[in-house]
């Protein structure tokens, strides 16, 4: 129920029913404060003379010593109960009015010496101080209890006035909340479907710009797809022939150098179009469920340094890109061993996660990397001065990719290091987007 209300709070309808509300509270109290005011000068001016002059016709009637017969009778004939305490006297025309104790009394303001008002559960009274004798009068409360009701009737009334205009805000803002859900689509690379223009209004204007945007969007990326498709078929068919021709020359050291550069250059082209691929925000990952820990198990196990590997995994089933998330364990991997000595303490790979969030970590104990040079390890292109060696391999790409697929997942990499005590990449994903 909490988490409902704290994600209404931030709805626009709620917000602003509430302002509603609050001005209504405050026109309430602003008016009562005012009718309070304006009251107290009435009832001392105009009400309070003739009550106190009714008063006294009555106190005359009942006589001095008090007759209590009379004092019942016009208890019976007229709308108040009464009490009458003095000299003797502890009578009372009701049971519950003297086993009442209405506790202190303010006292009328001048020249009404010897009246006092108050007010107990909800009933109004009157003491009158004459001649030793104490009148206390129970006034009757049916107009209060009316007015009560009149004031529950008008609560109820507003009430569903309130109910009636949230339902109109909800349904005159019921567009907003449609072109927020499909800016959301957008964002996750869903541009097929258009918001229903309706009417011709701000609102109606605004979801028609928002579906002219989606199909410019939808055109600039197919262009984009179409160019990358093109440049992948330029680049690899010649590199394609490249290789088939020097793979009919004679065996030589040449042949074999040329056909490694071969093999590089497609690996490189490969890399290339897949982070180009990921740095688009709307390219949709391909999700599907599956066991991370098992799919992180078959990549070590298929990996040429897997006995070098240690792996501590906790078991967790989401969905993600089980393609890019392969790419991204085995270029992790790929790192580790590369720049970890054949004697050096085994690579660990471990998993953890809790109810908010998994951690992959991929840890070596190889060469280590220079604290200026981990902020940029994650650009493309980029390779540190001890790692521009042929024998390791790699255009500085690895990583880079390893980012993409991290943000496109919704995570965030980080990579700590030593130089000659090896190196730790850690990877986090929060599960509500995976």
């Amino acid at each position: 129920m909490w988490e409902y209300l704290q994600h209404k709070r931030q709805s626009l309808v709620f917000r602003l029913l509430l302002y509603f509300l609050i001005t209504i509270l405050a026109l309430a109290v602003v008016l009562g404060i005012s009718f309070s005011k304006r009251l107290k000068p009435h009832l001392q001016n105009e009400i309070l003379p003739n009550v106190d002059r009714y008063i006294e016709y009555l106190i005359d009637d009942i006589g001095l010593p008090p007759d209590l017969a009379v004092a019942q009778r016009l208890a019976d004939d007229l709308p108040f109960e009464l009490s009458i305490e003095g000299q003797g006297v502890n009578w009372a025309s009701s049971l519950n009015l003297r086993a009442l104790d209405v506790g202190d009394f303010e006292p009328a303001p001048a020249p009404y010496d010897g009246v006092y008002f108050s007010h107990h559960r909800r009933a109004q009274y009157l003491l009158i101080e004459k001649q030793g004798y104490r009148y206390l009068f129970a006034v009757d409360n049916s107009l209060r209890r009316g007015s009560e009701r009149r004031h529950g009737f008008l609560f109820l009334f507003l009430g569903l006035l309130l109910l009636l205009l949230y339902a109109a805000i909800r349904r005159m803002f019921k567009p907003v909340e449609v072109m927020s859900q499909q800016i959301q689509r957008i964002g996750a690379g869903d541009l097929e479907q258009n918001i229903e223009v309706r009417g011709k209004g701000e609102l109606a204007r605004l979801a028609a710009g928002i579906n002219r945007m989606s199909a410019q969007i939808k055109s600039m990326l197919e262009s984009k797809s179409g160019l990358l498709l093109a440049i992948s078929h330029e680049l690899r068919s010649p590199i394609t022939r490249m290789r088939v021709n020097l793979e009919l020359l004679d065996a030589s050291e040449i042949q074999r150098k040329l056909i490694d550069d071969v093999r590089e250059m497609e690996v490189l082209v490969t890399a290339i179009l897949e982070s180009e691929k990921l740095n688009s925000r709307h390219a949709p990952l391909h999700r599907e469920r599956c066991d991370l820990a098992a799919l992180i198990q078959a990549v070590v196990h298929n990996h040429p340094c897997h006995d070098r590997i240690k792996t501590e995994l906790s078991p967790l089933e989401l969905e993600i890109d089980q393609m890019r998330i392969k790419l991204l364990v085995k270029n992790l991997i790929d790192n580790a061993c590369h720049y970890s000595n054949d004697d050096a303490a085994p690579i660990e790979v471990s998993l953890q996660h809790d109810r908010a969030s998994l951690q992959l970590a991929v840890e070596d104990h190889g060469i280590g990397i220079a604290a200026e040079d981990i902020a940029r390890l994650t650009e493309a292109f980029y390779r540190p001065d001890s790692a521009r060696r042929r024998d390791t391999g790699g255009y500085g790409l690895g990583l880079y990719l390893c980012r993409l697929i991290v943000e496109a997942h919704g995570g965030l990499i980080s990579i700590e290091s030593e130089p000659g005590r090896g190196t730790r990449v850690i990877v986090n994903i929060p599960l509500d987007n995976s």
